[in-house]
């Protein structure tokens, strides 16, 4: 038979123990705190490039086209570009130097060039090495390589400088136009046949593309009678000569235009109803008379188809409405005078 003392120690001894229980629970807890709480993830670079292909489309042989690209750093830590490869002798790069570390956020520029020295189409693929994840990133190059041409358009390419006085000098302008892709030098003008010549154009004298020059060309003519010759532009970018083609006359005197003279005729009315008046030439007097108009209702006419040192004869005749003609008048008589 236990005693109440013992009994009061038993359920002590399970209050002793359930309160320690409890305190090794809490230190467990606060030891498990640690591989359980946040997680941080290591920093690390991001190759970002603003293009990942060029196309230059069509450059002339000796010229050069050229883009920007850019290489951003778009990770969180520092990117090192370590080498650019370009195996290609129509393409290339310049920038900063290698290798280059680029801080997050932060980008660099590097020219790409197009400097084409075969005619065709041409590819390249500029590689970039970093120590990104994604190394290395790639950049594809495309373009066409057309063979320059050099080409002069010569406007007019033929003068006539029509009829001049001996030793008297006419004048006419020529343009020279650069239609080809390179720029065109004049390295002088050649004169082909007597009496004509050029001036406002020197040798050297250099056309960029799309450009024009104005130049004169004159006769001045030494003696009578027809002249032609040829001006030939020269330059070493054409395969042969430009040319201007040039003729014109050499006169003693110039002669007046011709003289047109008319005849004015006239005449009364008819005392009788008419319908009309026609009208008759002749070269011989009194007689071979041809009418010279349809029947007319004026009572003039002027005829202007005579012609200097002849003499002509006329007559004129009534006509009424039935057609019937009365005889002719008296006949007028116009010389015209010789020039």
């Amino acid at each position: 038979m236990f005693s109440a003392r013992s009994i009061y120690f038993f359920f002590g001894s399970l209050r002793t123990a359930a309160f320690f229980l409890g305190i090794g629970v809490l230190l467990g807890g606060c030891a498990s705190g640690g591989p359980l709480g946040p997680h941080t993830p290591p920093t690390q670079p991001a190759i970002t490039l603003s293009n990942l292909s060029f196309n230059f489309e069509t450059v002339i042989i000796g010229s050069t086209a050229t883009a920007t690209l850019h290489i951003t750093n778009t990770g969180t830590a520092p990117l090192t570009i370590n080498s650019i490869s370009l195996p290609s002798q129509q393409f290339s790069y310049s920038g900063p130097s290698l290798p280059r570390t680029i801080l997050p956020s932060q980008s660099v520029a590097y020219a790409v060039s197009f400097i084409p020295s075969t005619a065709g189409n041409q590819s390249a693929a500029l590689q970039i090495i970093s120590n990104a994840s994604t190394s290395p990133a790639s950049v594809s190059l495309a373009g066409v390589a057309e063979q320059a041409v050099a080409t002069l358009q010569v406007t007019p390419s033929s003068i006539n400088f029509g009829n001049l006085k001996l030793q008297s000098t006419g004048t006419q302008n020529v343009t020279l136009k650069n239609t080809g892709d390179i720029s065109l030098t004049i390295n002088g003008v050649t004169v082909a046949g007597s009496g004509f010549g050029f001036s406002d154009l020197s040798p050297g004298y250099s056309l960029s593309p799309n450009q024009t020059v104005t130049f004169q060309v004159w006769f001045r003519p030494q003696a009578s009678g027809a002249a032609s010759g040829k001006l030939s532009i020269l330059s070493a970018n054409l395969a042969s000569p430009a040319t201007v083609s040039v003729s014109g006359d050499g006169v003693t005197s110039t002669a007046p235009p011709p003289i047109q003279h008319t005849v004015i005729l006239s005449w009364n009315p008819s005392a009788s109803s008419v319908d009309g008046y026609r009208v008759y030439r002749s070269t011989t007097s009194g007689s071979g008379f041809s009418p010279l108009t349809s029947v007319v209702s004026e009572l003039s006419f002027a005829d202007d188809t005579v012609v200097s040192g002849d003499t002509y004869y006329y007559v004129v005749t009534a006509v009424d409405a039935q057609g019937d003609e009365s005889p002719h008048s008296n006949q007028a008589t116009a010389v015209i005078p010789t020039p």
